[in-house]
């Protein structure tokens, strides 16, 4: 046993577990060895406290937190009995989300049919500049020519060809 700590016996199995010879052993060793006589006071202290914690009356969770617990077991054994109280009560709570996201569709088709549609013109304009290609943004070219910033604000308003405007 000298040569065999009693840390090993002890990782592998609990101090309540141990026999009468094997305790009587590990005492012997560990009033020989500082290391591990560490670690049966240890192990021993730590088998107390779970031993009277295994004996004390167990805890028992608050009367709010008792009564919101059974609350919401009560709330979802009535969900399942009746579907369609619950699809009520989730419509109350998101109507309003509801009913604003279709308000936004029907007024982006609304203005999708009623927004003037460009002229030819106006599409003409904007190719004459011939701004940038899909190559020079891909491959990082400048654009041949300088645009002033007039000429910009030309093809931005098309304000060259707009007839309301002369």
């Amino acid at each position: 046993m000298k040569e065999k700590h009693i840390l090993e016996i002890l990782d592998n199995k609990s101090f309540a577990e141990l026999g009468k010879d094997e305790l009587k052993n590990l005492q012997i060793h560990s009033a020989e060895c500082a290391d591990c006589n560490r670690a049966f006071e240890a192990a021993r202290i730590s088998s107390v406290l779970l031993g009277v914690r295994a004996e004390s009356r167990s805890i028992a969770p608050s009367p709010f937190f008792q009564a919101k617990v059974m609350n919401a077991i009560q709330f979802e054994s009535q969900n399942l009995r009746n579907p369609i109280a619950a699809l009520r009560r989730w419509w109350q709570a998101s109507y309003p989300l509801v009913c604003s996201m279709l308000l936004v569709v029907i007024g982006f088709i609304t203005l999708t049919f009623l927004a003037p549609t460009s002229n030819a013109d106006d599409a003409q304009a904007v190719t004459n500049y011939n701004l940038y290609t899909t190559e020079s943004v891909i491959l990082n070219q400048r654009s041949p020519r300088n645009l002033t910033d007039e000429q910009a604000l030309e093809v931005i308003y098309s304000t060259r060809n707009d007839p309301n405007k002369k």
